[in-house]
């Protein structure tokens, strides 16, 4: 089954304010906070990719080609709530799911969504790709709340990025960028895995 999404708002804050992002880097000057600002907006990305999780309130926009039991949705962990789920219907007109027939998982890392009991999926149009449309939530609502250990190593990954700057980035098998030594350590006990339906 065919799979995408993609990010539609991202978060407005950081882990870190600027201010803690320039002592945990030992800069003293003001005249590089733009630079800093955007290198912990860098590091907080890269730690998401690695994590598959949203750290912060952020909109994503996902879909797929059918219905499936459960709909897991990438980067929800945690879903703070579903936005709507849409899909086009038998005459290809983009239809919004009502909430009596399908349930948003809050409490399932990643979170989902799932039909709720006696209810059926509506008919989809025939050989329409991306058919079903969800629109959610995901993230901490403030800084304060995410696990220590998780700043702690995107405050790795910041300060890897300002000490190797013009570094040629290495990549894993995957074909993600590999994280400096000591980060996916520390960031691995909170990494989500997410799996297309079949």
């Amino acid at each position: 089954m065919n799979t995408a999404w993609a990010l539609q708002t991202g978060p407005t804050i950081e882990p870190l304010t600027v201010d803690e992002a320039k002592l945990q880097l030992r800069i003293d000057s003001d005249t590089d906070d733009a630079a800093v600002e955007r290198r912990l907006r860098s590091a907080r990305s890269q730690a998401e990719t690695y994590l598959m999780r949203g750290l912060l309130t952020q909109t994503w926009q996902y879909a797929q080609d059918d219905w499936a039991d459960e709909i897991l949705l990438p980067m929800a962990a945690p879903l703070q709530s579903v936005t709507s789920v849409k899909y086009y219907d038998t005459s290809g007109v983009l239809t919004t799911l009502a909430t009596t027939v399908y349930l948003a998982d809050l409490l399932s890392e990643p979170g989902r969504v799932v039909l709720k009991p006696a209810q059926i999926w509506p008919a989809l149009q025939a050989n329409r790709v991306l058919a079903v449309e969800i629109v959610y939530v995901v993230g901490f609502a403030a800084a304060d709340l995410i696990p220590a250990d998780i700043v702690d190593g995107v405050c790795l990954l910041l300060g890897d990025r300002q000490e190797f700057r013009q570094q040629t980035v290495l990549t894993s098998q995957q074909g993600l960028a590999a994280l400096p030594n000591g980060v996916e350590a520390i960031l691995a006990p909170h990494r989500r895995w997410w799996r297309p339906p079949c």
